[in-house]
């Protein structure tokens, strides 16, 4: 199982630095509001289940864009011991010349087996508090399944973002069903999957 050591040095992973400051400047505020959400969620005696700070690049060709679908994720999701579900996200996704953002609350995460791994998979939703996409308004829910392949020394795998209402959200979580696109290697960053270790 891997720890949470990779958070820190996140800027070197994504190469910040090279980026531009406004790159490394969201990838300094996504890194911090992950960390500080996991140690507020321990201190509420939740268990962390999943977290992740990773980008994932969807060729063109498989959803018939004019440029890669490139999809930014930093979250953590946790659960008490009553099984309520606490967390936290930001994503964004640039295609086509737009950028759109997205963050809010987690509200379910449930983890299955994938790539013959036992619980290295969360299907993660929540509610949409902020958002820059007309067509996504403030209220819906969204929902991605991250994968963590440590165990298989592979790149880790994330499949884009579904959108809709609170009951189709749960009704994600609930269902043990395998990606229907993708899933997609995470290019940079790293998934970490905390349940079945």
């Amino acid at each position: 199982m891997r720890r949470l050591a990779w958070l820190i040095p996140l800027c070197a992973v994504l190469g910040c630095g090279d980026t531009g400051s406004t790159a490394a400047t969201q990838a300094a505020a996504d890194e911090t509001m992950v960390r500080e959400a996991s140690a507020e969620l321990r201190l509420q005696s939740f268990t962390i289940v999943a977290l992740g700070l990773d980008e994932i690049s969807v060729p063109a060709s498989v959803f018939g864009t004019q440029t890669d679908v490139v999809a930014r994720y930093a979250f953590v999701v946790a659960k008490d011991i009553q099984g309520r579900v606490r967390g936290a996200y930001r994503f964004s996704e640039s295609v086509d010349g737009v950028t759109t953002h997205y963050a809010g609350p987690l509200t379910c995460v449930e983890v299955y087996d994938f790539n013959g791994v036992t619980g290295n998979r969360a299907k993660i939703g929540g509610r949409v508090d902020s958002s820059d996409d007309p067509s996504i308004p403030v209220g819906t829910f969204i929902w991605w399944q991250a994968i963590d392949n440590s165990r298989l020394r592979r790149a880790d795998q994330s499949t884009l973002t579904g959108f809709g209402d609170e009951a189709a959200n749960n009704a994600f979580c609930a269902s043990a069903n395998p990606p229907r696109f993708g899933p997609f290697d995470v290019i940079q960053g790293a998934i970490t999957v905390l349940a079945g270790d």
